[in-house]
């Protein structure tokens, strides 16, 4: 369905919807999947709990293509756009095209949580090739970020590469409230852990690695990369280890489609990654955001990038990972499998880091978000920050 026919039923809806009154409402959005999750679903959680409950709605959904899937996209985008035009306050988690149309109504407030913390590859305006990163749909994106009022951050570092990347200024984005989506990191009891052990199968006494690549686009130099080798790796840590294998969302080939040798789990599915975190002793990556939330369980993260002189050169990076990362960068399965056999890891580089990255992960950033953003901005007041 012609992008264009998207734009003008969501311009129509809105248009109208704004002759309404505005009121007293949480608008909770995302274009990604037909749930919340992450920062979206912490929020609805700690809002659902106060007495009186916050009022809310929450509009999820995944864009699809053809003709039946566009037609229904467009639904929900029209429905969305109702919304922005006629609530105080709108919360999205990642890129939402209603916002590339048409912002907020004045006296409301729009929120990015985002989906990930911190900041690893360069993207938008930080990239190298900015001005590809300007062109086309990304002059959507552009449009989009400015207008957000608020952007969360998981600091000041972070909130300087958001700004660059978002070409927005400094003053809108939030560091001192803390990450929402994190508060389970810092503040869950084992019977979570345990849970979670139980419904992926792992055995008492082994010990977990967590392998969760990134998604690295479609750029030919860095769209393949040289994986794993799991059955190596499964091989020489022995039947002590067990190797989860979690493939990024927007990968339509998932580590399912092969056979996987044994010790090794296919958890590509399983819907809340910070579960698996939890169940995790050790992570393996290679430039996913995921390493941000887990510095905070204080556990080793390695670095597996045999193509980081090419993804370097393709799409750059906001710090030196070899120098600052949490832990070691290896090139190869054997030598990162000898390094987790040993067992030994620096707990100093983990906690400065973790510092880095994190002004605040205390296990109240939602509650502190729905008390200076939420109730503010439904009572009409700005935000307090």
């Amino acid at each position: 369905m012609p992008t264009l026919f998207r734009r003008w039923a969501i311009i129509l809806t809105w248009g109208v919807a704004r002759l309404l009154p505005l009121r007293e409402r949480v608008v909770l959005a995302s274009a990604q999947s037909g749930r919340l999750d992450g920062n979206l679903a912490a929020i609805e959680m700690e809002m659902r709990t106060r007495n009186p409950p916050v009022p809310y709605t929450v509009v999820a959904y995944r864009e699809r293509h053809g003709w039946g899937g566009a037609l229904k996209t467009v639904l929900h985008e029209t429905r969305a756009a109702y919304y922005l035009a006629t609530s105080r306050l709108l919360v999205v988690d990642h890129h939402f095209f209603p916002l590339r149309v048409v912002a907020g109504r004045r006296g409301s407030t729009t929120v990015q949580t985002w989906h990930a913390c911190g900041a690893f590859k360069k993207f938008g305006l930080s990239r190298p090739d900015k001005a590809a990163s300007v062109s086309g749909g990304d002059r959507d994106l552009a449009i989009a970020h400015r207008n957000f009022d608020v952007f969360l951050a998981s600091s000041k570092f972070t909130a300087e590469c958001y700004a660059e990347a978002f070409g927005q200024p400094l003053e809108k984005f939030v560091w001192r409230l803390g990450i929402p989506r994190t508060d389970m990191l810092v503040s869950h009891d084992i019977s979570t852990v345990e849970s979670a052990k139980t419904r992926l199968n792992i055995p008492a006494g082994r010990r977990v690695i967590l392998y969760a690549p990134t998604f690295r686009g479609s750029a030919a130099s860095v769209r393949a990369p040289n994986n794993l080798d799991l059955a190596l790796l499964a091989e020489m840590l022995g039947e002590d280890h067990v190797v989860l294998v979690r493939m990024h969302p927007k990968v339509a080939t998932s580590a399912a489609d092969a056979s996987l040798p044994a010790g090794v789990i296919d958890v590509s599915k399983y819907p809340e990654i910070n579960e698996l975190m939890l169940v995790s002793d050790v992570l393996v990556t290679d430039y996913s955001s995921v390493i941000f939330e887990f510095s905070l369980l204080n556990r080793l993260a390695l670095l597996y990038a045999p193509d980081h002189a090419d993804y370097e050169r393709e799409r750059g990076f906001y710090f030196d990972f070899e120098q600052d990362g949490p832990g070691p960068v290896f090139t190869t399965t054997a030598a990162l499998a000898e390094y987790v056999r040993a067992g030994q890891f620096d707990h100093d580089a983990i906690r400065r880091f973790r510092e880095r990255w994190f002004e605040i992960a205390d296990g109240h950033s939602t509650e502190r978000f729905v008390d200076r953003i939420v109730l503010p901005v439904l009572g009409g007041a700005r935000p307090e920050f």
